[in-house]
């Protein structure tokens, strides 16, 4: 079983990016070069892209650190992460 983040609520995000800046914290890195997660605003909407590889961080404290609960952290089977 594989924990993956998913971005189940994007209607609430108010583009706070503390789910980028807490992704980003944990590769070591500064800046937005080489994010796993991207924030784009979209009108006064916003809209979250994900790269898979943010499955291998701690995806529970990205979770956490969202102050909208925009995400779930979901358990799936392998095989589900080729489909």
């Amino acid at each position: 079983m594989t924990k993956i983040l998913k971005p189940v609520f994007p209607e609430k995000c108010i583009g706070c990016e503390m789910c980028v800046m807490d992704s980003q914290r944990q590769l070591g890195k500064v800046g937005l070069e080489g994010a796993f997660i991207r924030v784009f605003r979209e009108g006064t909407k916003f809209s979250i892209v994900l790269d898979p590889q943010v499955n291998t961080l701690d995806v529970e404290k990205i979770r956490d650190i969202c102050p909208q609960g925009v995400y779930e952290v979901r358990e799936v089977d392998d095989y589900e992460l080729l489909e």
